[in-house]
């Protein structure tokens, strides 16, 4: 494995929220057909890979809460 490949292998860690009600269950991320099953509300050691892909989740989530909020506000319908 070439130094490129073996940097992407570090785990990192992570923490998915959890609240007992809506967020309890685990979450399935899968990138490029590899997948794994992350347990929330503990720290877990996950490939980078999905680490980013939950965070480029989260961020899209931001984004699309903000346009149907500016939408709702000026009155326009939000399918």
């Amino acid at each position: 494995m070439n130094k490129a490949n073996q940097k992407d292998e570090e785990l990192v860690e992570i923490t998915l929220f959890a609240d007992g009600d809506r967020y309890q269950d685990d979450v399935f991320v899968c990138v490029n057909g590899e997948s794994c099953l992350i347990k929330r509300g503990v720290p877990v050691k996950v490939r980078p890979m999905f680490a980013r892909a939950l965070a480029d989740s989260a961020e899209q989530d931001k984004l699309a809460e903000s346009m149907m909020r500016r939408a709702h506000e000026r009155g326009e319908a939000v399918r």
